[in-house]
């Protein structure tokens, strides 16, 4: 029987004895109502919910209310091609070969309206497949207090202005539950279900609000979540409460964040790893109860999908450009709410993560690599050309030995492991290490080599611009800045005139000896190895990633750091310039960030 709740689609059409035999049959979040390679025995109509249609750990499709659901196989009597697993609290009609006979027979138009059913949903599949899936948005969250303690007052009524600024919000608590259906409502029953399902129909985004203390209704609660949004108060650590529990075992890692409100704001935020060790999550957010207007609006955007990151690429001495280009965003009122990058980008961004101002940033890059002379002192070439000694002491004095994750903004740097053959993402442990191991230039440094056993290099190797990676921790749009040298040269030099060792040590005890052939040296040849196969990578950007190109210097080579002011100011100038032809000329990803940042007009 339908209800004030039952969705369009397909039971618009849908009439008549046949239907009404049909019984409503409640899922449970995360059961498993279709297996993959199983017999199709019965297709579903969802009644009220949201399933996700998934193969090999890959999300495929989301179906929601007035759905079919397994009517491919069903129809052409084949095996079952995926898994669907609820992703609420749902209902749904089963129905098997003699039901859809009768319907047929019963409802005019009923196999027609079943191809326009198919066909929008292939096309909408189609739409989707892309070279690089980034992080699906999210609608519905479920803010769940941790360890039992209660939130403060004015944490949802702040939040909930927060996402309003860019979205409609529908807040659901308990007392609205219960306004809405009954003081003795029971949450799991199929009428509440359809009714928390419901709530989604009326505003782009559902924050439910769970109690302190474990019950029916925050179980309810959380499983309507696309995203558990577990709330902390970081001074006073507390293992995870029962509730807690409950939605780290429903909730898989990359569904769950962490936001630790800390009293007043701080440059960083001392025992967050703790936290993250008793709650593992994909993000974790930094939250201050005064004065911090900013936090909470930076929060905003990132459940709103609306977070602005700055992915800083890999680049030698010209990566100061960064900075220039920070400084561009600062003044034109584009916030930076996550940074990472790779090399000399995991530097720069790790700089910006500190918090220290733009135009201090290009003083502390002279200490640590020119006045250091880090990038000069020569060893016996058994690990790698350069002393690590030198320049590991210079990271620690100017970043320091406390964990990323106690940065007040979200960072990463990005390595290639060579024990493993893959790319790291580094999002915790000491920040200079983090800086050191992605910026391992192989043969230039040795490798990092971290506690576990990881044989870290130059993230450069594998990912020189890591943009994919911001797409898989946030939606919204990113500041891609790109100072990597442009390698398209042809090289011509005279093959057989290249020295010998004999020639370069004359060469080199005899400034007066006949200068040999133009040739990059190791330095250069090993950076451009590093971009070798990276050519295309710029078809994976998002619609609303914006890439800035800072132009270089004619004849600066990667190593050229006592030439990082004129780096930061080109880069400053160009920042300015391409930012403003893009707003007159109304570009897209432009009105992306002015939109984040609340400047629209």
């Amino acid at each position: 029987m339908q209800s004030d709740f039952a969705p369009e689609g397909l039971f618009s059409i849908l009439q008549g004895p046949a239907f009404a035999r049909l019984s409503q049959t409640p899922v449970e979040r995360g059961h498993k109502l279709i297996a993959a390679g199983t017999d199709a025995e019965a297709m579903y109509l969802v009644f009220s919910g949201r399933f996700r249609v998934e193969r090999d750990g890959v999300d495929l499709a989301e179906i929601g209310a007035g759905s079919v659901i397994g009517e491919i196989a069903f129809l052409t009597g084949s095996a079952r091609t995926a898994d669907v697993v609820a992703a609420r609290d749902s209902i749904v009609y089963r129905i098997d070969r003699p039901t859809y006979d009768a319907l047929c027979a019963e409802v005019e138009g009923l196999p027609q309206a079943m191809a326009a059913e198919l066909a929008g949903r292939l096309a909408a599949t189609s739409a989707r497949v892309t070279p690089d899936p980034s992080r699906p948005p999210a609608r519905t969250f479920c803010i769940l207090p941790a360890a039992n303690a209660p939130l403060p007052e004015r944490f949802i009524p702040d939040l909930t202005r927060a996402i309003e600024a860019h979205h409609s919000v529908t807040l659901v608590t308990e007392t609205a539950f219960k306004q809405a259906l009954g003081e003795r409502a029971d949450p799991t029953a199929p009428d509440s279900i359809a009714w928390l399902n419901a709530q989604e129909q009326g505003a782009q985004i559902v924050l439910f609000v769970a109690n302190a203390t474990d019950g029916d209704w925050s179980r309810a609660a959380l499983k309507q979540a696309d995203q558990a949004v577990i709330v902390a108060q970081a001074i006073n650590y507390q293992e995870p409460s029962a509730l807690e529990a409950f939605a780290l075992r429903i909730l898989p890692e990359s569904q769950r964040r962490l936001v630790l409100l800390h009293p007043h704001r701080m440059q960083k935020a001392p025992g967050t790893g703790r936290w993250l060790d008793t709650r593992p999550v994909f993000l974790h957010h930094h939250v201050a109860l005064t004065g911090g207007d900013a936090d909470i609006a930076r929060l905003g955007r990132f459940l709103s999908g609306r977070a602005v990151g700055m992915v800083l690429s890999g680049g030698g001495a010209f990566g100061v450009a960064h900075v220039g280009v920070y400084r561009a965003m600062n003044e034109l009122g584009l916030p930076v709410d996550i940074v990472g990058g790779t090399s000399v980008g995991s530097a720069m961004g790790g700089a910006i993560a500190l918090g220290v101002p733009a135009e201090e940033i290009g003083p502390r890059v002279e200490e640590i690599f020119v006045r250091s002379g880090a990038m000069r002192k020569i060893t016996v070439p058994k690990f790698a050309f350069l002393d690590h000694k030198v320049l590991d002491a210079a990271l620690v004095e100017h970043f320091g030995e406390e964990p990323i994750e106690d940065l007040w903004l979200p960072y990463y740097a990005v390595a290639a492991d060579l024990s493993e053959m893959e790319k790291v993402t580094i999002t915790r442990g000491p920040l200079w290490e983090a800086i050191r191991a992605s910026s391992a230039i192989p043969g230039v440094l040795p490798p990092f080599f971290t506690r576990e056993g990881k044989m870290l290099v130059d993230g450069g190797c594998i990912d020189n611009m890591p943009f994919r990676t911001m797409h898989r921790l946030k939606t919204g749009p990113n500041v891609v800045v790109n100072v990597q040298k442009s390698t398209e040269k042809t090289m011509h030099v005279d093959y057989p005139s290249l020295p010998g060792r004999g020639q370069l040590l004359r060469q080199t005890v005899n400034p007066f000896a006949k200068p040999g052939a133009r040739v990059p040296g190791v330095i250069s040849t090993v950076m451009r190895s590093l971009l070798v196969g990276q050519s295309d990578m710029m078809t994976a950007l998002n619609p609303s990633d914006l890439m800035i190109r800072p132009p270089g210097l004619t004849g600066a080579g990667f190593l050229a750091w006592g030439q990082h002011k004129l780096f930061y100011e080109m880069a400053y100038k160009h920042a300015m310039e391409d930012f403003a032809a893009r707003e007159a000329a109304g570009d897209a990803q432009m009105a992306a960030l002015r939109a984040a940042a609340g400047l629209t007009t």
